[in-house]
């Protein structure tokens, strides 16, 4: 795969960081629900759910933010003992923490030692950045960061692998020409991550199966399983017509929406400034986004990080 150099590097992360937020909002009222039980013409009305103020983010955007925020500071080198003691500062202002996550910083906080298990979705939920701060031919930088930030709260070897695919997708989501080619970025990363974590090889065959359009999403809605997880967002990346498409996408698929809606859109995001996800998602103006000095501090670190990520490897 070659990568595309483009311009704009900072105004696309940008894109993606603001679509990642509005995908989590979009799906935060459909929570748990069955794929029936969403309502197609309400996603982009984003109504309250879940008992939060309407067009509210989750721990997906807190969680997400936090990385990059801890990646800027760090220079790019994600340590997990680090990111598990700034998380667990944290915590407490974050709504809709998973159990994995909150059970590492229990851990963490009674005994000051990261987890021993822990093998949700958390892991590839929150490591977009470390694509977004890594060029694709940093791939092994970019492994080790999100193995490092997967592991301040996941052990299992399945979470890590997911987030490995997911932070290589959101990589080349900066470098390549269209949102489909992102699947065989995804097998591609899938095989050789599965391998060497010793985690179980089936993910490859579901990406196969999204690339062959024979992948069918379980009728009780996207669960908790990082493999479903990461299936599912690239079964919605590679069928996406456009971001809002792809978002309404994810939320249909019922289960865990707003996760789902998150990565699918902010891997969709990269193709656009924020100004044109802005556009493009008309809704966005009820979503609490954070501010946009934040969004253009991070941004603009994360593309700093990128642009020098030779010296890196």
């Amino acid at each position: 795969m070659n990568e595309v150099v483009t311009d704009g590097l900072a105004d696309r992360v940008a894109g993606a960081i603001v679509a990642f937020a509005c995908g989590d909002a979009a799906g935060v009222p459909w929570e748990g629900c069955a794929p029936e039980a969403v309502d197609p013409a309400r996603i982009a009305a984003i109504p309250t759910g879940r008992g939060w103020p309407a067009g509210s983010t989750s721990d997906d955007t807190a969680l997400t933010l936090l990385v990059a925020e801890h990646l800027i500071d760090s220079g790019g080198q994600g340590e997990a003992v680090e990111f598990a003691r700034r998380l667990s500062d944290r915590a407490e202002g974050i709504r809709g923490l998973g159990p994995s996550t909150r059970a590492a910083i229990s851990r963490f906080r009674r005994t000051g030692q990261l987890p021993d298990a822990g093998n949700t979705n958390g892991g590839p939920m929150r490591v977009l950045p470390v694509g977004w701060s890594t060029p694709p031919r940093a791939a092994e930088p970019r492994r080790r960061s999100a193995l490092e930030l997967t592991r301040a709260t996941h052990a299992g070897r399945e979470a890590q692998a997911a987030a490995l695919v997911a932070a290589s997708c959101a990589s080349w989501s900066l470098a390549v020409e269209q949102p489909r080619q992102l699947i065989d970025i995804a097998v591609t990363e899938a095989e050789a991550s599965t391998g060497r974590l010793g985690a179980d090889s089936s993910l490859p065959q579901l990406l196969r199966a999204v690339a062959a359009g024979a992948w069918s999403p379980p009728r009780s809605g996207i669960g908790l399983d990082p493999y479903e997880t990461v299936t599912a967002v690239l079964h919605c990346v590679h069928t996406a017509t456009s971001l809002p498409d792809g978002i309404a996408r994810a939320v249909l698929l019922g289960g865990d929406t707003d996760t789902v809606a998150a990565l699918t859109a902010g891997l969709l995001g990269a193709w656009h400034s924020a100004a044109e996800v802005r556009g493009t998602l008309p809704w966005s103006t009820r979503v609490l986004l954070p501010p946009p000095d934040t969004i253009t501090r991070l941004a603009a670190g994360l593309a700093a990080l990128r642009q020098r990520g030779p010296t890196r490897l």
